[in-house]
């Protein structure tokens, strides 16, 4: 038979039929996916009784109330609680993803305990001053910090200042944000966008941010021209003058002061509520109202004063510990390199050391979240004062060390159960009420055993004091704005915060995302335009220096058609102001 090409089609073709009909690719397709399911180091799904459990997430001061679906006593699911009536069922993917963060393979699992109190009490001993840096104070480990310092001779608590304020959304109409990332990861955002269906957001900043994409009206004011027009709504400036400097036409930036006037209650933001946005919300009656906070028993309060870091004489910390256990403020390194004396002795808790642990002369393994047991302090938009407990779904995976108990110890007093003394304090006031999650319970303090409000709290309840808003009370001086600083020559670059600050505490599968994309910017890489990038000779990817009034910083560089000239964006807050970028 001789072949022939007809031969060899149907030959195939018949064989292609054949092996359709015939059951062995079906069962080798079966096969390999049963081989790939049990494949060696697939993790394997727990198994056991299924059960919920209620916590609040500590990973930001939202402390969003969380439910864990449970396998036994492995969360295997995170989502939020409807009934909560600040943080309304809301839930950000980093707490979403929030029960892989004990395993992740970055963890420090090394804990030189004994090295780090050793060498601490030997700086100590001729008269040394200690001072511990709290990255989100109004915890209560954070007076058990401040209660440690004024124990010894020398002891200064560092922290961010925070404002004696709260911001009271539900009641505002018209909000004008001076680059606040109001709908960004600020606040409480289930409280944020429970408000938000009820007043106008108009986000005055130089760069498309995701609050400015999302408000009702983005004014892409020019970079540093946000106090002139804050002086134009506080009658300092004419109109035409504001126009000039802003690049906003002048029939907008007057439909801007007719809806703050018109469309009231009116709030103004900025991101630290300088003096200039407090002056307009004293004008335009903003919303703000008295910062509340939950009760402490009155042997606390001979505490330490809160200091901010500016504020110490450099070159006079012996030893500086650093709480880095739970996501704060950042606040870079060469701001707080000038105040440290040499040979000073710098101890951090952290989880990894990607953050100051890279500076530290130790580095102690803390618990995180969900391991830690710890309370959280109200966020910016908790009107009322709230207590509620970050309570662990797992235990600690590998050594951790308690920074409380290390500090206190040093200071000679016992930790104790200062949770359950505040607890106590609390249930002691009688005020607010106890909400539980598992049956949707609102229960009045006063109509509760201190054990039993102790109890609650452990299972995932929270205390809220009733309702009660306190005008801020602005005071009879001024209301007029600071005055309008001209822009320093050597300092020709605004820099903006375009994101918010990510840092290292998310999940494996979110660490990966947030570093092979361009979701979130990483805090040592700054962004800037091509025609600024040409003059400082910086190339996209490439080592750059940032100058601010706060010192110099390393960074890399990325290069952004979408960013306008003038503008350096960064994703630490505390950054923002003027300066220039050179290469490095």
């Amino acid at each position: 038979m001789t072949t022939t090409r007809r031969n060899l089609f149907q030959f195939l073709g018949g064989g292609a039929v054949g092996a359709l009909i015939t059951p062995a690719p079906w069962r080798l397709i079966t096969d390999t996916a049963i081989w790939s399911e049990n494949w060696p180091g697939i993790p394997k799904p727990a198994r056991g009784e299924i059960r919920t459990r209620f916590t609040h997430c500590s990973l930001c001061t939202a402390g969003c109330a969380m439910r864990a679906r449970c396998v036994g006593q492995q969360p295997v699911s995170l989502a939020g609680v409807k009934t909560h009536p600040v943080s309304r069922g809301a839930l950000c993917p980093w707490g979403i993803a929030a029960h892989h963060l004990p395993y992740h393979p970055r963890r420090l699992r090394q804990n030189p305990w004994q090295e780090a109190a050793a060498a601490v009490s030997a700086a100590l001993s001729g008269g040394g001053r200690m001072a511990v840096l709290d990255l989100r104070p109004g915890r209560t480990a954070s007076w058990s910090y401040r209660r440690a310092l004024a124990a010894l001779p020398k002891g200064v608590y560092l922290a961010p200042q925070q404002p004696g304020f709260a911001v009271d959304l539900a009641s505002a109409r018209t909000v004008l944000s001076f680059g606040a990332p109001l709908l960004d990861r600020w606040g409480t955002p289930g409280n944020v966008f429970a408000a938000r269906r009820n007043f106008r957001l108009i986000q005055a900043e130089p760069v498309e941010t995701r609050t400015a994409a999302l408000a009702d009206e983005w004014l892409a004011i020019r970079p540093g021209s946000e106090s002139a027009l804050a002086a134009w709504l506080a009658g300092e400036l004419p109109l035409l003058e504001a126009a000039a400097r802003t690049g906003i036409e002048e029939g907008r930036i007057a439909a801007l002061g007719k809806a703050l006037s018109e469309n009231g209650p009116a709030l103004i933001l900025d991101r630290d509520l300088t003096s200039s946005a407090m002056a307009l919300n004293k004008r335009f009656k903003g919303t703000l109202v008295a910062r509340r906070e939950a009760p402490v028993p009155e042997s606390w309060k001979k505490a330490a004063p809160v200091s901010d870091i500016a504020a110490v004489p450099d070159r006079s910390l012996n030893v500086l510990v650093i709480d880095e256990s739970v996501p704060g403020e950042y606040i870079p390194w060469p701001a707080i390199e000038p105040k440290l004396a040499g040979n000073a002795v710098v101890v951090a808790f952290a989880w990894t050391r990607e953050g100051y642990g890279r500076h530290a002369r130790y580095t102690l393994p803390a618990a995180l979240f969900p391991e830690a047991l710890d309370d959280i302090p109200g966020a910016i938009d908790s009107v009322a004062a709230t207590f509620r407990l970050s309570t662990p779904l797992v235990a600690a995976n590998g050594p951790v060390a308690d920074p409380v108990a290390f500090v206190t110890k040093l200071a000679g007093l016992d930790a104790g159960n200062a949770l359950r003394e505040r607890a106590d304090a609390i249930h002691k006031a009688g005020r607010g009420s106890l909400i539980t999650y598992a049956d949707s319970k609102s229960t009045a303090v006063k109509d509760l055993k201190a054990e039993d409000f102790w109890k609650g709290l452990n299972e995932g309840g929270c205390w809220m004091e009733d309702a009660v808003r306190t005008p801020l009370p602005y005071g009879r001086g001024s209301d007029k704005s600071s005055p309008i600083a001209e822009p320093d020559a050597s300092m020709p670059l605004e820099i903006v915060v375009a994101e918010s600050p990510v840092g290292p505490l998310c999940s494996p599968l979110l660490s990966k995302l947030y570093r092979e994309s361009n979701l979130r910017q990483p805090v040592s890489r700054i962004v800037l335009s091509p025609f600024d990038a040409q003059a400082a000779h910086i190339k996209d990817g490439g080592a750059a220096v940032l100058e601010t009034g706060r010192g110099r910083f390393a960074v890399l560089a990325a290069v952004d058609p979408g960013v306008p000239p003038g503008v350096v964006q960064v994703a630490i807050p505390i950054l923002a102001g003027r300066g220039k970028v050179v290469a490095a």
